[in-house]
Formats: structure tokens, C-alpha cells, sequence
């Protein structure tokens, strides 16, 4: 078995959404501190989908690029326009990686971080995760299933209380998410759907070996899939 390299060809439609804000603060259009236009104005400015907007400001925030503030949407950061030009060139200039070594690095995380965050969440740490459960259930049968997937996956991470899983998350996660979508192995799962309630589940019990093991099975799917790609 050869273990391919190879990197995705196309570029990530969260980075043209990004690359198409770092043009409008290049050219003074949007200056720091400046509020960004609504999620739906963005969409329609850049002709992508509202989920793609979401995954780039995602990645600007945990970047500190933009910052989300209550009742004001996402604002961008104070810095000077050289500092946030090399910021998002940085962002922009990540490295892809082969599908087989992003899921496999996603499995040894993932299953780390729900074992600490079994032992480490807090009453705040379980309702965030309820609420990010609940909106899961909610988004179930809609094109936006993806991103309340994602989040409930970023705050198990946020909820380990090791900054380290959640940033090597943000990192992987995207591009899988994108293969994900292109070779629509995302669709509607009820079995998915019943994992994430036990994950939530032994979470809340503080029950980490368990955790552990419903994370790997939740995993074990994409990571066969991923196996089934390598070249022979």
C-alpha cells in the first residue's frame, strides 16, 4: 500500500471568501475596527453559500483576524493593516494535506479531547454543549448540518480545556469537512445522530473511557473511507 500525498487541486471556498475580505481591507474598504457586512450580504457579494461564510470567519476568529462581540456581529480586529495582511496571508498559505492523514490526526485528537473534557467540563461547559446538541437536532435535515456538526466537534474540543486540540482541530476539520461534502458522504445520519446524544451523555456523567470509545466509533466510518482512497 502506498500512503498518497497527494493535495486537493481546488481551492477551498472558505479561503476565496477569505481572500475576497482581505482584498476589501487591502483597498480600504473595510478598515480595522470595522464591522462586517451580515452573513446573507456576504453570501450574495462573493456568490457562495452562507456555510462558507461561516467557515471562514470561524478560521478568521480563531485567528484573531475578526472578533465576534454580543449584539454586534463580527468586527475586525484593531490591528494595523500590515499586521492583518500578513495575518490572513498566513491563514491563506496553510498547508493541505493528504484526506487520510487529516482524518487519522482528527481520530487521535478527537478522542483525546472527549476524554478530557468527560473529565474536565463544568455546568457552563455542558450547556454550551447542549445548545451546540440541540441546534445539531434542529439543522438534522438542512444543508447547514455540516457547520452544527462542526461546532458540537469545536466545543467537545474547547471543553478539554487544552487550546492546543481545539487549534489543531480548526486546522484539519475544514478541508475534511469540504471532502465531506464533495463526495456527499455528509448526508442526514440517524446513527450520527444517536452518537452525538451519548457523547453528550458520557459527558455529562464524566465518564471518559466511554467517551472515548463513542467518538472512536463515531469516527470509524470516515476514517474506512478514508483507507478506501490510498492507492494500492
Amino acid at each position: 500500500m502506498i500512503w498518497s500525498t497527494t493535495r486537493e487541486d481546488s481551492i477551498k471556498p472558505e479561503d476565496i471568501v477569505i481572500s475576497k475580505i482581505k482584498e476589501l481591507i487591502s483597498s480600504g474598504v473595510l478598515k480595522p475596527g470595522d464591522k462586517l457586512p451580515a452573513e446573507r450580504k456576504l453570501a450574495l457579494d462573493f456568490g457562495v453559500g452562507r456555510t462558507q461564510i461561516r467557515e471562514a470567519l470561524h478560521k478568521l476568529e480563531f485567528y484573531g483576524i475578526i472578533k465576534t462581540l454580543p449584539q454586534s456581529g463580527s468586527v475586525i480586529n484593531g490591528l494595523d493593516i500590515t499586521t492583518l495582511d500578513g495575518l490572513i496571508s498566513d491563514v491563506l498559505n496553510l498547508q493541505s494535506y493528504d484526506f487520510y492523514s487529516l482524518v487519522e490526526t482528527r481520530v487521535l485528537l478527537e478522542v483525546k479531547a472527549i476524554q478530557l473534557c468527560a473529565e474536565r467540563r463544568t455546568k457552563d461547559d455542558i450547556k454550551m454543549l447542549e445548545k451546540d446538541h440541540k441546534n445539531y437536532i434542529k439543522h438534522f435535515n438542512t444543508t447547514d448540518r455540516v457547520s452544527y456538526d462542526f461546532a458540537f466537534h469545536r466545543t467537545i474540543a474547547e471543553v478539554s480545556h487544552n487550546p492546543v486540540f481545539k487549534a489543531m482541530l480548526m486546522i484539519v476539520i475544514p478541508d475534511i469537512m469540504q471532502i465531506y461534502q464533495k463526495d456527499r458522504i455528509c448526508g442526514p445520519n440517524k446513527a450520527n445522530l444517536e452518537e452525538h446524544a451519548k457523547m453528550l451523555e458520557y459527558i455529562k456523567n464524566g465518564d471518559s473511557e466511554l467517551a472515548g470509545k463513542i467518538m472512536a466509533q463515531h469516527l470509524q466510518g470516515v476514517l474506512d473511507f478514508a483507507k478506501s482512497r490510498l492507492e494500492n
